[in-house]
C-alpha cells in the first residue's frame, strides 16, 4: 500500500514557488539553488520554522512542543537525498544565518525542466522510461520504467526530481521483506538507512558518508558522549598572565564552567568551580604591576562566570570589574568587547568552530579556525594595544576543541589523548574522509 508521506523534492519545490515561507527562495535562474533560513533555535522566529513544521505535518512527525525535532527531521529528509547536497551555510550572520542547498540533475536520471517539452520527437517522460538502470532485480527495473512512462500523464516538472527510491516508496513495490505498517516513528521500512547510511533518524546518528570499522566506531563513541542534541561537555585549560607573566595554570573539570574570580572561598550555592587569581605580590616584582593588579581584584570578588549554555561558551560579570574579551590574542580590530552584565554573552559556538573546521578540512578555508578565548580583566579591549601590556589576561582553552582541531591537523598521528576525556585516535581516522565523517556528526548534533 502507497505511503500518504509526499515526496520531498517535489513538495519543497512547490513551497519554494508558492512565495508562502519568508526566507525560503530560489537564488539562481536555473532553479536548481534554494535558501532556507536556518538560525540557532534561541533566534529563530516563527516564519524561520515554518517550513520545518509544515514538513512535520505532512510527514507525519508532527509533534507540538518539539521545534528541535522538527528541524531534525527536516534535515534528514534532504540528507538522504542524493540528489540534493549543501552548498554553503552561512553562519557568521546570526541576523541572516541559512543554508543554500541545490538540487542536482544527473544526465542519467533527470531532464532539465526547460527540455521537458519534446525529445527526439518524443515526449520527454517517455525517453526517460526507457532508459536502463542498473537498479535492482527485474521486477524492480520493469516497474521503474513503467512509473517513468506514468509520469507523463502529470506534465510535473517538480517530478523530474524524484529519485528512484522516491517512486518505489510512493507505488509500493511488493517486497516480501517489507512490513505493512510504518514503525512507530512514522518510519517507512525502505527509509530506514543501510549500514554505512549517511542518513540518520531520532535517536541514532551516522558518521558520514563512509562505512567506520570497529576501531573507527570505538573513537565515535568515545567523542560523542561529550556531545549532546544542542550541547557539549569539556575541559578547560585556564592560563593566568599578569602583564605577559605567566602566573597561574589549571584545568576545569566542572562540566558547567568556571569563575574567574578573587575571593578563597566559593559560595555553598556555588555550581561552578571556582578559578581563583593569585595575588600580584606572589608572583611578580614590579611594584607598579602589584598596585594595579590587587586593584582590579578588589573588584573580582563577585566574578566573571564563563558557562557552557546550549552548545555555546558564555560569560557574564557579576561584580564592578569590567570583563572583555576575544576569540584571539592578536585580534585585528580596535572595537571593544564588553561581556555584559545583566544577560550572557555569548563568545563562541561549538557549531561555528566545527563549521570552520569543516571548512578547513575540506580546503574551502584557508586558516583553521582559532579557538582560545581571551579574556582580559579590569582595562578595556581590544584597543589596539598588545595583550602583554594588560594588567591581567586570561587565555581559556576548551579541551574538545583542541582535540578537534589536533585531529584535524594531525591525521597521520597514531594517538592523541586528554587526561579527561581519555580519547585514543586509532590509525584507522588519518584519513581526511574519516575526520570529516565525525566533525559532520558533531555538526548534526550541534544544528537544531
Amino acid at each position: 500500500m502507497a505511503s500518504n508521506k509526499p515526496l520531498i523534492i517535489p513538495w519543497l519545490i512547490g513551497k519554494i514557488n508558492s512565495q508562502m515561507y519568508p526566507g525560503v527562495e530560489w537564488v539562481n535562474n536555473e532553479k536548481t539553488q534554494f535558501k532556507i533560513p536556518w538560525k540557532h533555535g534561541k533566534k529563530q522566529s516563527e516564519d524561520d520554522i515554518k517550513i520545518f513544521k509544515n514538513w512535520a505535518i505532512v510527514s507525519g512527525c508532527y509533534d507540538p512542543p518539539d521545534q528541535k525535532r522538527w528541524k531534525r527531521n527536516f534535515r534528514s529528509a534532504l540528507n538522504q537525498k542524493d540528489s540534493i547536497r549543501m552548498v554553503t551555510h552561512n553562519h557568521s550572520n546570526s541576523a541572516d544565518s541559512h543554508k543554500v542547498f541545490e538540487i542536482i540533475r544527473r544526465d542519467t536520471e533527470f531532464v532539465p525542466g526547460e527540455q521537458c517539452a519534446t525529445m527526439g520527437g518524443q515526449p520527454a517522460f517517455q525517453q526517460l522510461g526507457s532508459c536502463s538502470y542498473q537498479y535492482g532485480n527485474t521486477m524492480e527495473q520493469g516497474f521503474i520504467s513503467e512509473q517513468m512512462k506514468h509520469l507523463q500523464l502529470h506534465q510535473d516538472s517538480a517530478a523530474l526530481y524524484c529519485d528512484l527510491e522516491d517512486l518505489k516508496n510512493c507505488y509500493a513495490i511488493p517486497d516480501d521483506n517489507t512490513p505493512s505498517q510504518e514503525t512507530d516513528d512514522h518510519i517507512l521500512p525502505s527509509q530506514i538507512p543501510m549500514e554505512g547510511s549517511a542518513a540518520y533518524y531520532e535517536g541514532a546518528y551516522a558518521i558520514g558518508h563512509v562505512h567506520l570499522d570497529h576501531e573507527q566506531e570505538t573513537f565515535q563513541q568515545q567523542i560523542m558522549r561529550h556531545f549532546t542534541c544542542n550541547s557539549f561537555e569539556t575541559d578547560f585549560e585556564v592560563n593566568i598572565y599578569y602583564r605577559g607573566t605567566k602566573v597561574k595554570s589549571t584545568t576545569v573539570n566542572n562540566r558547567f564552567g568556571f569563575c574567574l574570580t578573587s575571593r578563597q572561598h566559593p559560595p555553598p550555592e556555588n555550581y561552578l568551580e571556582d578559578v581563583i587569581l593569585p595575588l600580584a605580590q606572589e608572583k611578580v616584582n614590579d611594584q607598579i604591576l602589584i598596585k594595579a593588579v590587587n586593584r582590579i581584584l578588589t573588584n573580582l570578588d563577585r566574578g566573571t562566570r564563563v558557562e557552557v549554555r546550549d552548545g555555546a561558551i558564555c560569560a557574564i560579570r557579576l561584580g564592578n570589574c569590567r570583563s572583555f574579551w576575544s576569540i584571539t590574542d592578536t585580534p585585528t580590530t580596535a572595537l571593544p568587547s564588553p561581556i555584559d552584565k545583566d544577560d550572557y554573552s555569548v563568545l563562541y559556538t561549538l557549531q561555528q568552530f566545527v563549521i570552520e573546521l569543516i571548512e578547513f578540512v575540506e580546503r574551502r578555508r584557508k586558516e583553521s579556525p582559532q579557538y582560545s578565548i581571551w579574556i582580559c580583566l579590569g582595562e578595556t579591549w581590544p584597543d589596539g594595544k598588545p595583550w602583554r601590556e594588560k594588567c591581567i589576561m586570561v587565555e581559556i582553552v576548551p579541551v574538545v576543541m583542541r582535540l578537534l582541531h589536533e585531529l584535524s591537523h594531525e591525521t597521520g598521528a597514531s594517538s592523541l589523548t586528554s587526561s579527561d576525556l581519555n580519547l585514543e585516535i586509532s590509525d584507522s581516522l588519518s584519513s581526511q574522509s574519516s575526520v570529516l565523517s565525525v566533525l559532520k556528526s558533531i555538526e548534526e548534533r550541534m544544528d537544531w
